[in-house]
């Protein structure tokens, strides 16, 4: 497992607040599965630069492009344009160079500062293998044996305290960078056959490190907090006070 602390190098994404600059020229609903963190997702696509010359397209290549959500595997144009859309969807969008490939280019095929659009086709896609439990299932979940790892850091579980019986370990700093000591603290808490929940502030930090377990490790029995502490003080959690 030694290998695991590089996972996670890119793993933060920055926040959607660019969502308008995407625009959605044409969408052609699908009737599948709809498109969510973290999802595998099998497209065809298509790539245009503003005067129409085509620079890119996985139909010629007659090879479909498979990429995971939320990791940074496609240019953040993509994970913006594509929220919510459903399996058998189409849809045509126009990414401005500051969510694409920004002052560099890509070679000779896309010039710096170049807006593009796509044309992408959502042919398949397959749901993560962690699993997600609710704020109202946390408790009942604790009775069957689960184990909840706290994952936040020390800072942010002074300020909340923490859920009775938790597990308590930093998974990433302030900064995004993992605690390698992490990994460590697992295999020696955690059972092969030991159900496991994280919890994070918010619950994105949370299924992020739940996607690394499952991908990277082979982990089976991995769970997030939905919503994080932050939902379960909305449903009013008894929280107990955190002793460093």
């Amino acid at each position: 497992m030694n290998n695991f602390i590089y996972i996670f190098v890119f793993l933060f994404i920055s926040n959607l607040s660019f969502a308008n600059e995407v625009e959605i020229l044409s969408d052609i609903p699908g009737n599948g599965l709809k498109i969510e963190e973290h999802y595998k997702v099998t497209v065809n696509y298509r790539g245009f630069l503003e005067n129409g010359i085509e620079f890119d397209s996985s139909f010629k290549r007659n090879q479909p492009f498979v990429f995971q959500i939320g990791l940074r595997q496609v240019i953040p144009g993509w994970e913006i344009g594509l929220k919510n859309i459903r399996v058998g969807g189409k849809r045509k969008i126009k990414i401005p160079p500051n969510l694409a490939y920004g002052t560099k280019g890509v070679g000779e095929l896309i010039p710096p500062n170049s807006t593009l659009i796509f044309e992408i086709e959502i042919i398949n896609a397959t749901p993560p293998g962690y699993k997600k439990v609710f704020p109202y299932q946390l408790l009942n979940k604790k009775k069957d044996g689960f184990k909840i790892i706290d994952i936040r850091t020390l800072e942010e579980r002074e300020e909340t305290g923490t859920i009775k019986g938790s597990l308590q370990m930093t998974a990433f700093d302030n900064k995004g960078n993992f605690n390698s000591e992490f990994v460590k603290f697992f295999e020696k808490k955690i059972k092969p056959k030991d159900h496991v929940i994280f919890v994070s502030k918010k619950g994105d930090i949370s299924s992020i490190l739940a996607n690394g377990f499952v991908e990277q490790l082979n982990q089976n029995n991995i769970f997030h907090l939905k919503g994080g502490i932050l939902d379960l003080k909305k449903n009013n959690f008894i929280f107990q006070e955190f002793k460093n």
